[in-house]
């Protein structure tokens, strides 16, 4: 997709102000006493191979006229490779460069007068972050006014996905001010086919794909399931719907139903769960959930991998229900199934952490979570969370909806909230959804397509400006300093300590 480029340090910050009173800026890192000053205090971050510049004012006696010109030199330490100090010869001059190489670069900037006596040095430090990183570019805010309304903006870049979020990380606004979490829908792109998933291929393999979820540790592969009853097999499949590689469980699941990339014991390592919870007939009196760690794709296929595996037995609460639709929240690792059917449809969550105690002898009781008014798509037949524990997708036959977690909620507030409609290819018997890693594409194929394959479908999300705001009517005086936090649907993090002062 196309990203948003990220905004050129020097032209970062942007503060739209509303009847807010102050510039922002700071009177140098030598105070407001000192003869010599240079703004900015720090410097903007920088990304690695990523266009760079950041102007660079120097002022106290450097700037009156009995000094001019100046010098400009960097004195010690070294400038990241790839940028350079520009030519000047006066109070203003300019840091640019393209830098080549992730890193922190100190050194230390030196100003003096080529005529005169003004002679300072101010050492300095730029972190240049690998390519794609998430940065709050926003690096200070204005002071407010008492009793008058404001509005404040603060801007993110880079990252490698979409839908931005923002909260507080520590500290408190000035009270009447809020922060805007833009906890909103992803918009979509239209549907397009993008490739086929073979169902002629023979011994179940694919004829009836039921699940799909997106890796990331094997970028460009799809894992999808089969779920005709032949057995419990995955298949790691490119968009094109060429199956790369496939794998065995060595068993023969009831009815294998979806499949969820999410966290596990290792943290260093994502895992696939797959749910083989389908009961049609109602009669089940309890089903499993299957764990494996997500193998590395080979490069040229071979013959069906084994892998081992761990179940988690669970029965509902209230007795048997057919479920069709699994995922996880990434923050904490919880599986969630949601019910397909005709009418309000249930949610529940698996109790953690998870345990293979938990056998067909002895089953956990899986718990309750709230759904509000309902779902806007119904008889639910699979589902995905992005990333970023943020936002939910779930499909039927006829179309989808997506889910966003409101603002100070939890993950499971998600599913008691209103859905927005989600445009989806219908008229065949989809049942499988989810997320691209990063949170930027939807993936949907077809159980039982109209002929011998089932087409992949992909939509893409719209690029995000990653603007949010502060904005309210200032009720106290006072310096209130936090640290903001945004995140992107790929889960990349990024804060920024900032204040704002209500003189």
């Amino acid at each position: 997709m196309t990203r948003r480029a990220p905004v050129l340090a020097g032209l970062t910050v942007l503060l739209v102000l509303a009847a807010c009173g102050g510039d922002g800026s700071s009177g140098g890192d030598d105070g407001s006493w000192s003869i010599y000053t240079m703004s900015p205090a720090t410097l903007s971050q920088a990304w690695a191979d990523t266009p760079y510049s950041e102007q660079i004012t120097v002022g106290g006696k450097l700037a009156d006229a009995d000094q001019q010109p100046l010098h400009w030199m960097v004195s010690s330490g070294s400038l990241p490779p790839g940028m350079s100090l520009g030519y000047s010869n006066s109070t203003v001059n300019t840091l640019s460069g393209q830098p080549t190489a992730a890193g922190t670069y100190q050194f230390t900037l030196r100003v003096f007068s080529q005529t005169g006596t003004a002679d300072a040095s101010f050492p300095r430090e730029l972190v240049v972050l690998p390519v794609g990183s998430l940065i709050v570019t926003t690096t200070s805010l204005p002071n407010a006014a008492l009793g008058t309304p404001c509005t404040a903006w603060l801007d993110a870049a880079g990252g490698s996905g979409v839908g931005y979020t923002w909260s507080l990380a520590s500290g408190s606004l000035p009270p009447g001010l809020v922060l805007d979490a833009r906890q909103v829908p992803v918009n979509w792109g239209a549907f397009s086919i993008t490739g086929q998933l073979d169902q002629s291929l023979g011994g179940g393999m694919l004829s009836e794909a039921s699940g799909i979820c997106a890796s990331r540790r094997n970028p460009g592969i799809l894992w999808v399931h089969d779920d005709s009853g032949a057995g419990a097999e995955l298949y790691a499949v490119d968009t094109a719907g060429n199956i790369r590689q496939r794998y065995t469980l060595g068993f023969t699941p009831v009815d294998w139903e979806d499949i969820a990339l999410g966290p596990g014991p290792d943290p260093n390592k994502e895992y696939l769960y797959i749910g083989d919870v389908g009961d049609n007939g109602l009669n089940r009196g309890n089903c499993r959930m299957v764990r494996v760690e997500e193998p590395i794709v080979p490069a040229t296929g071979g013959a069906a991998i084994v892998l081992s595996y761990e179940e988690f037995w669970f029965t509902y609460p209230g007795g048997p229900q057919n479920c069709e639709t699994l995922l996880l929240d990434w923050a904490t690792g919880t599986p969630y199934l949601v019910e397909k059917t005709a009418g309000p449809a249930r949610v529940h969550k698996f109790p953690m952490p998870l345990s293979t105690a938990w056998t067909a002898a002895s089953p956990v009781t899986l718990l309750p979570v709230a759904t509000g008014a309902g779902f806007a798509a119904s008889t639910l037949t699979g589902g995905d969370a992005s990333r970023d524990a943020m936002r939910v997708i779930l499909r039927g036959y006829g179309g989808g909806a997506q889910y966003v977690r409101p603002a100070g909620g939890s993950f499971d507030d998600i599913f008691g909230t209103a859905g927005f409609a989600v445009s989806m290819p219908g008229g065949q018997q989809y049942e499988a959804v989810c997320y691209s890693a990063d949170g930027t594409q939807l993936f949907t194929t077809t159980e039982l397509a109209s002929g011998a394959n089932a087409p992949l479908h992909m939509a893409i999300a719209a690029p995000d400006n990653g603007l949010t705001t502060i904005s309210g009517t200032p009720t106290a005086s006072g310096t209130y300093s936090f640290i903001v936090r945004v995140r992107d649907s790929a889960g990349n993090t990024a804060q920024r300590a900032l204040s704002i002062t209500v003189p």
